[in-house]
């Protein structure tokens, strides 16, 4: 079976966002630091949004972070990863929850939030 994720990059004066769409593997890490790569070298903060993801497979997950790990030491700069369940609705930044809610307009307590972002 082939996985495909697609990917559009918006690139803005001092930030660049990622949106990617479909299925998420392990093998992407690679081919996504190197849409990285060519991002202008003044953006320093980048902007990972997974909510059009529609599977993750094994060691997806370990993309994302690798990811994260090398925006981080090859700019030096910040990040933002966005990601949506059928329920929660998260953005991480530097390792903190910001604009989290539940899809219907409740509120997440601390615990709620904490797993949500456990994973990144």
């Amino acid at each position: 079976m082939t996985t495909r994720l697609a990917h559009a990059l918006e690139v803005s004066d001092g930030a660049a966002t990622l949106y990617l769409a479909g299925t998420l593997t392990r093998g992407d890490a690679f081919p996504l630091r190197g849409i990285c790569q060519d991002i202008p070298e003044h953006v320093r903060t980048l902007r990972l949004d997974l909510s059009a993801i529609g599977s993750l497979e094994e060691g997806a997950m370990d993309t994302v972070r690798s990811l994260i790990r090398y925006w981080r030491d090859s700019r030096r700069g910040g990040f933002r990863v966005s990601f949506a369940s059928e329920h929660v609705m998260a953005t991480l930044v530097h390792g903190e929850l910001a604009e989290t809610r539940a899809a219907l307009g409740g509120r997440l307590d601390d615990r709620g939030a904490a797993l949500t972002g456990m994973f990144l």
